[in-house]
Order: structure tokens, then sequence, then C-alpha cells
């Protein structure tokens, strides 16, 4: 058990008012005893986060503005003002585990001969009584949906590209600079490959548990995954090298049954390939419907039909958005 090493836990907010307290409240009731502030970075809140923040009695919750509102500069105003030696990125959006930040300096210091700089853990969807909640928790799970990282699997333990949120050793960004501010999105796959490009490690520790709450509405999951393809198709202009083949799959489905769609008519080949590729897809959506209704209930499969395929078109639509604003100077965002 290493203890030693002092931790600053940085955790950016917006309209959290459903969220913050009990977020803080799991960080508060932490078993590791040297976390020595909770920076909360505000974006000019309009809901009553703030009022509930200024409400907890500990010293060591400091609540700071972040007038541009996005992630990117509240991590990094946290960043330059946090005076540990590991920085724990928490998302408001989330509960954790009360050995959270223990896990996080255990894992570091133990893969430290190996370059290890950031640690993350495995999330775990919370569900509840209600049907379009549950489905979008499902949505997460899957791998047919958006569960394709590794950090979306819970017994996966190992390197890997990219964590959730993130435990840094403080001094990392002195060697690789801090978040891109001129992402809205993106942020954190951006940091991530500048640290495997400087020669750094990134691990994943099963152990390292935190709770998502996800989106409460279709109308905002499907927002919020047409907002990330959107920084998706941004990036293949801007910082190609963070991009995945599994961030493009949504994209070229889209432009598979557009393009052949409209030639159904004309050529055969288009014929085919429109009825194989809608054919295949479909057959996948159905097999994972009914993986999903055997598991949790059939009520939830015709829902779960829909939403795969709307998901997997807002997330491509955003792509092609992204990616053709990016060619437009000063369309980018």
């Amino acid at each position: 058990m290493y203890n030693e090493d002092t931790v600053s836990v940085i955790i950016p907010v917006y309209n959290e008012q459903m969220h913050i307290e009990k977020c803080l409240n799991s960080i508060i009731n932490q078993t590791y005893d040297n976390i020595i502030e909770i920076l909360v970075l505000d974006g000019m809140s309009v809901d009553s986060t703030r009022d509930i923040i200024g409400k907890f009695k500990n010293e060591k919750i400091k609540l700071i503005d972040n007038p541009r509102k996005i992630q990117s500069a509240a991590l990094n105003k946290g960043i330059k003002m946090a005076e540990g030696d590991i920085v724990v990125r928490v998302d408001a959006h989330a509960l954790y585990d009360k050995n959270y930040v223990s896990e996080c300096v255990n894992t570091l210091n133990k893969l430290k001969s190996q370059n290890v700089v950031n640690v993350g853990g495995p999330t775990y969807l919370l569900t509840s009584k209600s049907y379009i909640e549950n489905c979008i928790v499902f949505l997460h799970e899957s791998k047919f949906g958006i569960g394709v990282a590794k950090f979306r699997q819970k017994d996966y333990q190992g390197f890997v590209d990219t964590v959730w949120n993130g435990a840094f050793w403080r001094w990392v960004f002195d060697k690789v600079g801090l978040y891109n501010e001129t992402l809205a999105r993106s942020e954190d796959n951006d940091m991530n490959n500048r640290i495997l490009k400087a020669g750094y490690k990134i691990y994943q520790n099963k152990d390292i548990i935190s709770y998502y709450k996800p989106r409460s509405s279709i109308k905002k999951i499907i927002s919020q995954n047409f907002a990330n393809g959107k920084a998706i198709g941004n990036s293949l202009i801007t910082n190609r090298e963070i991009v995945r083949i599994r961030h493009l799959i949504p994209l070229i489905f889209l432009l598979t049954i557009l393009v052949f769609g409209v030639t159904y008519k004309l050529f055969l080949v288009s014929k085919v390939i429109e009825i194989l590729t809608l054919g295949s897809y479909f057959f996948i959506d159905i097999l994972e419907c009914i993986k999903i209704g055997s598991k949790n209930g059939i009520k939830y499969m015709p829902l779960m039909f829909v939403l795969f395929f709307s998901l997997h078109i807002a997330y491509g639509t955003g792509t092609a958005v992204g990616f053709f604003k990016s060619l437009v100077p000063g369309k980018s965002k």
C-alpha cells in the first residue's frame, strides 16, 4: 500500500445539480488519506450546482470559475493549480468506489518502472427504474453500440491506448503539455496519444472502479454521439493520429448505404452491396437485441433495435459534418 503521494482531484462541472452531491460524497469518503484538495472547476452553471457545492463544509473542496466552459480549459486550470504529486480526473456524472483513489495511487507506483504515467479502470453503468434509461445503459454496455472501448469491459486489465478520466503523475504534464483547448471534445484522446508518443504507457486496472450515470433521454444520447462523431470528423483533418478504425465504422456504414442507395436502381452491383450491407447490419442488430432481451427482458428489444441504428447514423453523420466543417476556415467547432 502506497500512501505517501499527495493527490489533487479535479472535477470539471457544468449544470450538474442532479449528480454533483453524490459525486463529491463519493470522493470525500475515499479510503486514501492523502487527498489534499478537491478542485471543482465550474463552467458558470446556471442551475443550483454552485449552491450545492457551497453547502459542503470541507476545506479541501475549492470552487473555481471556468468561464471558457469547455472541459479542456477546466482541466488545464485545475492542473496548473494542483499541488498534489498525482492528479486524479473525475467526471461529475459518476460515483467512485471507496478505494478508487487508493487503487489509482497503488497502480501508478507499482508500474512506475514500466513508464506508466496514466491509469484508469472500467466504468460500471447505473441502471434505474426507467425503461428508456435502461435501454441507454444497454447501448453503453453493448460492443455493437458504444461499448467497444476497453474501459467499458469490466474484466479487462492491461496496457491500453486510453482510459476513462485517468489518474496522472503531475509531472507528466510538464513533459507532454496540457490539454488542447482548441478541442471541445476528444481532448482525452489527444492527451493520451501525446503520452504514448512520448514513450510513456497507459494502464487499465479492473479494480479502479467507477459507476457512471449515462444520459437520461434518447435525444441527449443521440446528440452526444452526434457531437462525438463530429469531434472525430474534425480530428481527421486536425489531429489524425488520435483516430482509430473503430471511430470510422459508423461513417463507412453511412456512406455505404447512401452511395449505393442512390445508385440502387442504376447498377446491379449497387443493389447487391446495398442489400448485403443493410441485411448484415440488421441481422447483427436483431441478434444483439435478442441477447439483451434474453438477459434483461423482451420488452427492451423493440426500442434497442431502433436505438442501435439511430446511434450509428447519428455518429456517422456527425463524423461527416465535422470532417467537412474542418475544411472551412473558422468552421471546425
